[in-house]
């Protein structure tokens, strides 16, 4: 009788024990899905921040104004290592050629809407501000860092332009008028 009463107990502290743990394990789940959620809000903030001054940079610039909507490439436009001796971590305009997605083909956005329609092919893409990770000189390629991705992805030197041109402090100051 009394292994009989042991082992009762020991299933029911049993039951109890994986009862307190299933409460609690779906507290922590709620709790990781709240984490993703509040994170995935903070990317499309960043995500539209970045967009926001990347499409900032081109209405500033006379220069890749000229590049994006009338697809005219001065020659002094300044781009890592392809038109400057070096190149530089840091932040860089990337501006793919319409028709083009926003977002290369070879970047991973996160699981949402609102990133994955940044993979669409726009006659306009939306301008994007990236932070240039590392470079490969030889391949002419950057690894880029991108707040509208999971992990950072590879985009060819020529679509990465400095955000001040300056280019554009001589254009604004003489009679050429044919960018503006």
């Amino acid at each position: 009788m009394k292994v009989l009463s042991l082992l009762i107990h020991t299933k029911l502290l049993l039951a109890i024990l994986a009862g307190v743990s299933s409460i609690v394990s779906f507290q922590v789940w709620q709790y990781n899905q709240a984490q993703y959620a509040k994170f995935i809000s903070d990317s499309k903030i960043n995500c539209g921040v970045d967009i926001e001054l990347g499409e900032d940079a081109v209405k500033r610039s006379p220069s890749l104004r000229a590049l994006k909507y009338q697809n005219k490439r001065l020659r002094e436009l300044r781009q890592p290592w392809i038109s400057s001796e070096s190149a530089s971590p840091g932040a860089y305009v990337m501006l793919l050629r319409s028709p083009a997605s926003t977002l290369p083909p070879n970047a991973l956005p996160f699981d949402d809407p609102f990133f994955t329609s940044l993979l669409n092919k726009e006659e306009s893409p939306k301008t994007l501000i990236v932070r240039a990770a590392s470079f490969d000189l030889a391949k002419k390629q950057a690894t880029v860092k991108s707040d509208c991705t999971k992990k950072p992805f590879v985009v060819a030197l020529e679509d990465l332009y400095l955000e001040y041109q300056p280019i554009d402090r001589d254009l604004r100051r003489s009679d050429f008028d044919i960018l503006f």
